[in-house]
């Protein structure tokens, strides 16, 4: 058996089954990939691909393209499984917290903040980091454990560092997402007039920190199925076709921010 985590960054599986690759490798157990050029592997040589908080990096149109990729690469019966925000949930929360919010009732307001964030900070901000940096720079957070049920205790870990903190600490939560980052792209010069603050920001937003687009059981299964893919299926993050998927532990059991969906390659 032979599987592959596509965009993996700093969490992966040393397992010997596991090839692990990313846009940007981290040390030497990652192979760096251009995927928007292609996935740089042989027609069906991988049982399962895998892939977390990857496809709303792209656009629609290469995100079919990466979609395709994975179909080749995959053997018959192989197995795509891929983790990304849930548009859906994300939705239902917005409006449970607008009304919560607008009714007063306690932490309302401020879990409305995070969902909106949650819904848009990655797609609009400018500056790595954007509003929810901000966000978790407040001294207090009265909604900290609903915003742990969103994203996991990584939002523990963040406050914790910059709480109260200035851009300084800013390295510490760049270097704590996982993300599709490209930072070696992006200059590091002070912006001293608007030409130069435009090319700064186009850098920043095409360098791979922003999201997109995103995805629901509805359109990732449309997707799925129109590359080729065939028995979608909605999962947890524990459930999987990839035999001793629990193990491996590369799917957060503790937020409820993402979908996780599969399916098989006939």
């Amino acid at each position: 058996m032979k599987y592959i985590n596509l965009g993996c960054g700093p969490k992966y599986s040393k397992d010997k089954i596991w090839v692990n690759a990313d846009m940007n490798a981290v040390n030497a157990d990652v192979i760096e990939c251009n995927f928007i050029n292609g996935i740089a592997f042989n027609d069906n040589e991988f049982n399962a691909v895998y892939h977390s908080h990857v496809i709303e990096h792209f656009n629609k149109n290469d995100a079919e393209f990466f979609i395709s990729e994975c179909f080749r690469i995959l053997k018959k019966d192989g197995i795509i499984r891929i983790a990304c925000p849930n548009l859906e949930v994300i939705a239902k929360e917005y409006l449970k917290n607008l009304e919560r919010a607008i009714n007063e009732e306690e932490n309302g307001g401020g879990d409305y903040d995070w969902i909106l964030l949650e819904m848009y900070d990655q797609t609009v901000r400018n500056k790595s980091g954007g509003e929810m940096l901000n966000y978790f720079r407040k001294d207090k957070l009265a909604n900290l454990k609903y915003v742990i049920t969103r994203i996991g205790n990584i939002a523990q870990e963040w406050h914790k560092s910059l709480g109260g903190s200035t851009e300084k600490e800013e390295k510490h939560f760049q270097k704590t997402k996982k993300e599709l980052f490209l930072n070696k792209f992006l200059s590091t010069k002070p912006i001293n007039d608007s030409a130069n603050k435009l090319m700064e920001i186009g850098k920043f937003r095409l360098g791979g920190e922003i999201h997109q687009w995103m995805y629901d059981r509805f359109s990732l299964t449309r997707l799925l199925e129109k590359v080729g893919f065939q028995d979608v299926i909605v999962r947890s993050a524990t459930e999987s076709y990839i035999p001793d998927w629990k193990n491996y532990e590369l799917d957060s059991t503790e937020e409820n921010a993402s979908i996780f969906i599969e399916a098989k390659k006939y």
